[in-house]
């Protein structure tokens, strides 16, 4: 398979044979994200079975509709012949599945990052009732920590350590140098596809505290409560009981936010792969639904649903046989699956490297040959399988680039949400905002020198001993 999308790539890419080959990579893709989809799909479907049987995730009620709405889904696809229409009905509804579960994620992800700037500051906090021990005092610290930060030669790498030593620092940052930095990197994006900065927008609101969704209002609420008793601590005086008593909090809350997060990444994982197999299935081969993916999936799928199945039939295990003995039986079957995601995942690679190539220069081809539905879906999958098991699928590129004026107004408005935010907070909060939002913009800057002085900076300006112990005790569990 593999030498057969290699080939059929390389010709498309020099234009030759369009009309002949177009049809044969479609084919091939679609085959190679049917098989690992449903490779993917049988490892995991098990697995959250297990979580789900075994009553691991605490908030496994919370998904029990979406679920159930899931096994319907996978019993009618697998258990039936289906007609293509219907098999589309089903991958339009594993979408609208699929968007109920990212709007839950983006709920959780504004809330978890809410937490993050709050723990932010009790760190800081915490070493105000603690004996501390010694440190290395400013300058040798800052050599070790510039030394670390420039240790490889990998820009990205050095630029991801900037970034991190940049989150952890004590911010002795002025707001108009820091909003500066934020006009800065929303500029950045002059000329390019206007939903990357919509990504950025997004990202830095979450990180500052910034971002409303009516959806919050629906889903999780149980974390407000804690959330605006956080919001209204005065930092700079709060006595060893209180910072006690909130940072365990913090520490229920956000243990509570990571089961949640794990159970939609389990749950959105398997819509995701779902729809793959759903939306590929015009391209299916011949007993995909008897085979070992098929079988397992199948067979998972009858003790959620708890019917019977014939996928027992022939295979030594009775219907009659317990729900433990039928899924040792399917346990063993994973073994089955070893080293095959990796064989197909680089065809797929291959494939989807040079989608986007393909689907611009051959526009006029794919569209006289009918296959601009099949290339929309590609793009889908692309996504599904390169980024986050959230990506979301609506932002392929539209063609808008960002203009001079769209830049400005963007930058316009998020820095007067950041300076209506820092408005009567402490200035434990606004630090703790920038340092969580720094860490995520484009590193400024131009040297090794200026790096070397902005944590010199931030070292001897803090004047608060317990922060900067803080500081140095968490870079230094990272580069020692």
């Amino acid at each position: 398979m593999s030498s057969k999308i290699r080939n059929c790539v390389r010709d498309l890419e020099n234009s030759k044979n369009p009309k002949e080959l177009l049809p044969e990579y479609v084919k091939q893709y679609m085959q190679l994200n049917s098989k690992y989809a449903r490779v993917k799909m049988m490892m995991e479907y098990y697995l959250f079975y297990e979580t789900v049987s075994e009553g691991i995730n605490p908030y496994i009620a919370s998904v029990k509709d979406t679920a159930e709405q899931l096994y319907r889904i996978v019993d009618a696809f697998f258990e039936n012949e289906l007609s293509k229409e219907e098999t589309e009905a089903y991958a339009e509804e594993l979408l609208k599945l699929r968007q109920g579960v990212v709007e839950r994620m983006q709920v959780v992800t504004a809330y978890v990052d809410q937490f993050v700037v709050y723990e932010y500051i009790l760190n800081r906090v915490q070493y105000r009732f603690e004996d501390l021990e010694l440190l290395p005092e400013d300058s040798v610290f800052a050599q070790e920590l510039v030394k670390f930060i420039f240790s490889t030669q990998d820009t990205a790498t050095v630029n991801d350590n900037i970034r991190f030593a940049l989150g952890q620092l004590p911010m002795r940052m002025t707001r108009s140098r820091y909003f500066e930095l934020v006009k800065d990197s929303i500029s950045v994006y002059k000329g390019s596809d206007k939903n990357s900065l919509d990504g950025f927008l997004y990202m830095f609101r979450t990180n500052a505290m910034l971002y409303r969704d009516e959806n919050m209002e629906r889903y999780f609420t149980e974390f407000v409560p804690v959330l605006e008793e956080l919001s209204g601590l005065d930092y700079e005086n709060i006595s060893q009981e209180l910072y006690e008593i909130y940072a365990e909090k913090i520490r229920i809350n956000a243990s509570k936010l990571n089961d949640i997060s794990d159970l939609y990444m389990q749950l959105g994982q398997l819509i995701n792969e779902m729809y793959a197999v759903c939306a590929t299935a015009a391209f299916g081969e011949e007993g995909d639904k008897l085979d070992v993916p098929g079988l397992v999936i199948r067979g998972i799928n009858s003790l959620f649903l708890q019917k019977d199945s014939d996928v027992w039939a022939g295979h030594g295990v009775e219907k009659t046989s317990s729900e433990e003995e039928k899924l040792y039986w399917l346990g063993e079957k994973l073994v089955w699956a070893e080293g095959k995601q990796e064989k197909l995942y680089d065809g797929m690679n291959m494939a989807g490297a040079a989608l986007e190539g393909i689907s611009e220069s051959q526009k006029e081809m794919i569209a006289e040959l009918g296959l601009t539905g099949e290339f929309e879906v590609l793009k889908n999958l692309f996504l599904l399988t390169s980024s986050s098991v959230f990506a979301d699928l609506k932002e392929q590129s539209s063609g808008e680039k960002v203009t001079e004026k769209m830049a400005e107004e963007a930058a316009a408005a998020l820095i007067a949400e950041c300076k209506a935010l820092f408005q009567g907070k402490s200035r434990m909060l606004r630090r703790a905002v920038m340092a969580n939002t720094l860490e995520k913009m484009p590193v400024f800057f131009t040297s090794a020198q200026e790096v070397a002085d902005y944590v010199m900076n931030s070292l001897s300006l803090c004047d608060d001993e317990a922060e900067k112990y803080a500081s140095k005790q968490l870079l230094l569990e990272v580069i020692q």
